[in-house]
């Protein structure tokens, strides 16, 4: 999107000191180097909201347009993992894939300088306008592809990467609604591994952060429990896909969808092997139920017999909730399998 370039100040300064490139800010918004499109709205969606969105204001807008995803963009709850990375005011923390901003905001109200990156422009013009509702300038927006945006060695103290780590190897327009479980030929698809595309924005994030900073993870588990069951991957809505081989999952996939698969999630073992070889060490991973996105609990290994069953409650028929409860209560509670948790929460230290 083509806009007036603006003048830096000194208030640009936190911008200015953690990329090694040169941005540009057209009408509030820094922009860095453009790589794609990734909502769960469709272009067309996107576009409907932005004539209503000064007018309406953030919530309205939602409300209005896309109510579906009010909790996910509005909940509190949303921001349940954030104690564990202790936000403290005055430090620069990078949300990368801040998308419509649920971790954004909440870094904000604790004082810190907060640093969103996304790669879709509608999204960070209403995360721009919830901050304006909010009554909220401590926050920098950069519209940029975070593969491809790189940061000054040593600048950041905390980095926020929700959600997002298995989206990092998908390339070009990724509408949600026309890609979940739809086919699509990905000709485009880099030939790199997603294990080592992932890991390339790992080293870039550790480079980025002071020594002793922190970077916050959250992402599903392969192993999730209900995974097993036949609950569909949330990334491509295949089903008893997550714990294949990788090769067959890419065969899986391919057939299925007509891509290959690289929304590579990992167990507790790959995501510390994965954190270890970007430099990171002093690393503690959390248990999450039901899911990071909305943890209501958030465990340590030896705290896996405080959980009471939740996951249950997704299901529909009485039936299905009975056995699910007791297959929850023995293989979390009893026996404290947390190899089968939903997903996890990552703490990494440089």
């Amino acid at each position: 999107m083509v806009g007036r370039v603006e003048k830096r100040t000194k208030q640009d300064m936190t911008v200015d000191n953690i990329f090694s490139g040169k941005l540009n800010r057209q009408e509030g918004i820094w922009m860095g180097p453009s790589g794609g499109y990734w909502s769960n709205l469709n272009k067309e969606e996107n576009n409907a909201f932005l004539k209503d969105l000064p007018t309406l204001g953030a919530k309205k807008t939602v409300e209005t347009y896309f109510p579906q995803h009010y909790e996910t963009i509005f909940s509190p709850k949303r921001a349940g993992g954030l104690p564990l990375l202790d936000p403290k005011a005055g430090e620069v923390v990078v949300d990368t894939g801040c998308m419509w901003g649920a971790l954004t905001i909440p870094l904000a109200k604790a004082g810190c300088k907060v640093v969103a990156i996304d790669q879709t422009h509608e999204s960070l013009l209403l995360l721009k306008q919830r901050l304006k509702d909010e009554d909220l300038d401590n926050v920098e927006l950069v519209c940029a592809d975070i593969k491809e945006i790189n940061y000054l060695e040593g600048s950041v103290d905390k980095f926020v990467v929700n959600g997002v780590l298995e989206w990092v190897p998908e390339t070009g327009t990724i509408e949600l609604k026309k890609y979940y479980g739809k086919r699509s030929e990905k000709k485009n698809a880099s030939p790199a591994s997603p294990y080592d595309i992932q890991l390339e924005f790992l080293e870039n994030i550790h480079r980025g952060l002071k020594k002793g900073g922190t970077l916050y993870l959250a992402i599903e588990n392969r192993f999730d429990l209900f995974y097993f069951l036949g609950l569909p991957d949330l990334h491509c809505n295949l089903r008893l896909i997550t714990f294949l081989p990788r090769f067959l999952q890419t065969i899986v996939s391919k057939i299925c969808l007509g891509r290959p698969y690289v929304n590579w999630i990992y167990s507790e073992r790959m995501l510390r092997k994965i954190l270890t070889d970007a430099g990171f060490t002093d690393i503690s991973v959390f248990y999450t139920f039901p899911n990071y996105r909305f943890p209501e609990y958030i465990l340590t290994g030896k705290g896996m017999g405080f959980y009471h069953p939740s996951l249950y409650k997704r299901r529909k028929s009485f039936a299905v909730k009975a056995l699910c409860y007791a297959v929850e209560n023995l293989i979390f509670n009893k026996f404290r399998l947390k190899f089968f948790s939903p997903s996890f929460i990552v703490i990494a230290r440089k």
